[in-house]
C-alpha cells in the first residue's frame, strides 16, 4: 500500500502491474453461494454489469439486458426498445427510469415505454462505456469521444481541448459524489469537473492512466480501478494498493462496497475483497462459478453479485459476507 498527497500533478498509482498472485483462501463452510444463468432466465451468461434497481437488479449483457426480482426474470433485447443488444452500463433512478449504456447509442425506459439517443439526437458519440446520474437524476455518459451530458432537454458535450478540459477522450467510466464533482476515468489519466472547472490525475506510469472503473462508497471516497491497480481518493490523499498488498490480480474492472463497509475488486483471476485492513480472494476454487469477473453490485439486502465472463451471476448472501 502506498499513500501520498499530491500538489499538482497527482499521482494515482506508482506500482508497475504484477502478474496474479496466488490465491491460498481455503473454501469456507459458513458461505452460502448461489447461481444464475441462462438455464433460469438469464438472457446471456456473458454479464457486462449489475445494477440495483426498483424491486429488483438490472443486469446488462454481451446479447440484452435482464431484470430480476427475485424470483424471475424478465428480458429486454432490440425488440422490445433498446437500442442495441450489448449493454455497457446501467442507472437506474428512484422514479424506476434506466438509463443504458451501449456501443450503437443510449436508450431509457420511462415506465414501460423505450426511448433512445445517438449522434443524430446530440450524444457526443455513439459507443457509451457507462453512465451515472448526478443528483437532479440527470445522465452523465462515458463515450468513445468525450462526456455527454443529459439534462432533460438538450445534450452538452465536453471534448479534449488544449485548455481547461478532459484530460482525454477515451472515457471509461464515470462517477457522481455528494459535493456534485463528476469524476471521468479515461484511458490517459483522471479527470474531475465541477463549475467549469477541470482537475486532472496523472499517473507515473501508463498503465495506471489506463481507468478501467470507478467507485462512489458510503464515505464519499472514489476507488479508481485500472490496469495497475486499484486507487483510493479520500481528499487530497490518494491510496494506492497492488497485488503486493494483497490483491488478487492488478487489472481491477470493478469496484463495489458491501453493507458492512467491505469493499469488493473483481478482475480476470477472481474477485479481492477489502475490509480496510486485509484482503481476501475468491476463485472457482472457493466460490465464483469461473474466475474471471466482470462486473459486482450490492442489492438492497446486502446481498453481493458477481458477473462473470460466461457463467452468469454468482451471489453470496449478505448475512454470510462480514
Amino acid at each position: 500500500m502506498k499513500i501520498h498527497n499530491p500538489i499538482l500533478a497527482m499521482v494515482l498509482i506508482s506500482f508497475l502491474m504484477a502478474g496474479c498472485t496466488k490465491n491460498d483462501s481455503p473454501p469456507v463452510s459458513n458461505e452460502k453461494w448461489s447461481y444464475l444463468n441462462s438455464k433460469n432466465g438469464l438472457i446471456n451468461n456473458d454479464v457486462r454489469c449489475i445494477q440495483p434497481g426498483v424491486d429488483g437488479i438490472w443486469i446488462g449483457t454481451e446479447f440484452g439486458l435482464s431484470f430480476y426480482n427475485g424470483q424471475s426474470f424478465v428480458n429486454y433485447n432490440t425488440p422490445q426498445g433498446l437500442i442495441h443488444h450489448q449493454v455497457n452500463g446501467i442507472a437506474t433512478a428512484v422514479d424506476g427510469t434506466i438509463w443504458v449504456a451501449t456501443p450503437f447509442g443510449v436508450s431509457s425506459r420511462i415506465g414501460n415505454q423505450w426511448h433512445s439517443f445517438t449522434t443524430t439526437d446530440g450524444l457526443s458519440y455513439d459507443y457509451t462505456f457507462g453512465v451515472a446520474l448526478d443528483a437532479q437524476e440527470h445522465p452523465w455518459f462515458a463515450t468513445g469521444k468525450g462526456v455527454s451530458y443529459y439534462n432533460g432537454t438538450d445534450w452538452i458535450n465536453y471534448v479534449k481541448d488544449e485548455g481547461n478540459s478532459l484530460v482525454y477522450n477515451i472515457v471509461r467510466a464515470v462517477v457522481v459524489d455528494k459535493q456534485e464533482n463528476k469524476w471521468f476515468g479515461t484511458e490517459f489519466g483522471l479527470s474531475m469537473f465541477k463549475n467549469d472547472i477541470w482537475q486532472t490525475y496523472l499517473a507515473d506510469i501508463p498503465l495506471a492512466d489506463f481507468i478501467v472503473d470507478l467507485y462512489l462508497d458510503s464515505q464519499d471516497r472514489v476507488w479508481v480501478g485500472s490496469l495497475a491497480g486499484v486507487s483510493m481518493i479520500e481528499g487530497n490523499q490518494i491510496t494506492d494498493f497492488t497485488t503486493s498488498d494483497g490483491l488478487i490480480y492488478n487489472r481491477v474492472d470493478a469496484i463495489a462496497e458491501d453493507a458492512t463497509g467491505k469493499m469488493w475488486f473483481g478482475t480476470q483471476y477472481g474477485v479481492s475483497s477489502f475490509d480496510g485492513t486485509k484482503f481476501k480472494s475468491y476463485t472457482s476454487a472457493n466460490g465464483l462459478p469461473e474466475d474471471w469477473v466482470t462486473s459486482i453490485a450490492v442489492d438492497v439486502d446486502g446481498n453481493v453479485w458477481f458477473g462473470t465472463k460466461t457463467r452468469g451471476l454468482a451471489k453470496l448472501e449478505a448475512a454470510i459476507t462480514n
